[in-house]
């Protein structure tokens, strides 16, 4: 539950009371503190004196039916215990075993080196469906008590949110994460840029792990690696769990979801779209969905058309229902696509939803559109069987799209494919941008 912050303010004559008013307040703090078991939140001054504090997170990087992965980051080293248990009782724990990362920061014009601890593990053998409680405790700190709760085994509806491209405007990001909080999902995707400079290891606290505060420590947030992430390895080392990959899959009720890093080096454009087919022919999903960074299907700002001309159709040919992407900072939803022949491949709907912070780019709506707009935004998806809506909300929590769409025998409606645009044409237009671009 977010704490929100009163404006109104009353003012004290007299520095007798003032101070009273002070210490009052102190004392109530320090009991309230107390009472509930949990650390105050350290100020930067006692930071900068390297005092012990966990900096970054608790964040869920991960959850599933039988296993959770989280991530936390420490001022000074030393293991951690992540307590766990379901409901209230946290009895069991698991040890973390930190990863020690130097990095520099300008501090009064002078560089200053620092020195922090990333903790990264998995819970094992969990119970499918189950609400745990954990808890952080390590030399001298000492977590709130966090809740998460296990994917169901036999659930037909989901909730969720797509989002990008929150990088360099931490306050926008910050207002969008509070409406994302009252949406209660059951799991987040981000289509990469998480910050403006990955290799430059301060960032990611102010641009990412700040304004997610309240969120992550309860739903996961699923990350389609952006370029701004870069090479570094600051990415990997903050955010994937240890055995698993960049790119990678996982599903909730009717909903399967593939993740693709489509912006790091050593893997060619083919090898990324055959792993994206592969991957959707293997599920059995009502609804499948796709996301990575860089879109194939963009008509404004970068214009991007990642995999051109082979991901249309392999997409089409692979099952997939949603592809969400981000980079061009705006939002767009284009008609759905229709295959060449009609024949045993989907109508793919694309979406570029890269309105999660960073500066807005220009767009001029096309007849290829359903909608398009400049503006910061999530995408909110909820998924009941054969039953899909989707909303858009704005900055100030208003809806500026809205979908609702059904499937029978695995085709969509009527309503909805009467809407399409055939894929030959789309990919003619697609030229034609390109053109108008140069």
């Amino acid at each position: 539950m977010g704490i929100g912050r009163c404006r109104k303010s009353w003012r004290l004559s007299g520095n007798i009371l003032t101070r009273q008013m002070i210490c009052l307040v102190a004392a109530l703090g320090a009991a309230v503190g107390a009472a509930v078991g949990c650390a105050a939140i350290p100020a930067r001054a006692e930071l900068r004196q390297g005092r012990p504090a966990i900096t970054k997170g608790p964040v869920l990087l991960r959850v599933y039916q039988d296993r959770a992965a989280l991530m936390w980051e420490t001022s000074t080293a030393g293991a951690c215990k992540l307590h766990y248990g379901k409901a209230t009782e946290a009895k069991e724990y698991v040890e973390s075993t930190p990863e020690e990362v130097s990095y520099e920061v300008k501090e009064d014009n002078k560089t200053v080196k620092r020195t922090a601890y990333i903790h990264k593990v998995w819970l094992e053998d969990l119970e499918a469906g189950q609400v745990y409680r954990y808890r952080v405790t390590g030399p001298e700190v000492r977590s709130r008590a966090h809740r998460f709760r296990t994917v169901p085994v036999d659930t037909d509806k989901v909730r969720f949110i797509v989002y990008g491209d929150s990088r360099s405007n931490p306050k926008t990001h910050r207002k969008l994460v509070e409406l994302m909080i009252k949406k209660k999902a059951d799991f987040v995707v981000h289509s990469g840029d998480l910050v403006s400079s990955g290799s430059k290891y301060e960032q990611w606290g102010p641009q990412y792990f700040e304004p997610v505060k309240g969120l992550a420590e309860r739903t996961p947030i699923y990350i389609a690696k952006g370029n701004h992430e870069g090479g570094s390895g600051n990415y990997e080392k903050l955010l994937i769990p240890q055995g698993q990959k960049n790119s990678y899959a996982f599903d909730y009720g009717p909903v399967h979801y593939f993740c693709l890093d489509n912006v790091s080096r050593g893997q060619g454009t083919k090898e990324r779209l055959d792993l994206i087919v592969r991957d959707a022919k293997d599920s059995s999903a009502e609804w499948k969905f796709v996301s990575y960074h860089i879109p194939s299907l963009n008509f404004g700002g970068h214009h991007s058309t990642w995999g051109r001309p082979d991901a249309l159709p392999k997409l089409a040919e692979a099952g997939i229902d949603f592809v969400l992407t981000g980079h061009s900072h705006q939002y767009e939803r284009f008609r759905p696509i229709e295959p060449p022949g009609r024949t045993g491949q989907s109508y793919v709907t694309y979406i570029t939803t890269g309105g999660g912070g960073a500066s807005l780019y220009e767009l001029k709506p096309t007849e290829q559109h359903a909608c398009a707009d400049r503006v910061h935004h999530f995408c909110l998806f909820e998924i009941k069987g054969n039953k899909l809506k989707m909303k858009v909300f704005n900055l100030e929590g208003k809806v500026i799209d809205h979908l609702e769409i059904t499937k029978s025998k695995g085709g969509l409606n009527k309503e909805y494919l009467q809407t399409a645009v055939p894929m030959e044409e789309m990919q003619r237009y697609q030229q034609e941008n390109l053109r108008k671009k140069k």
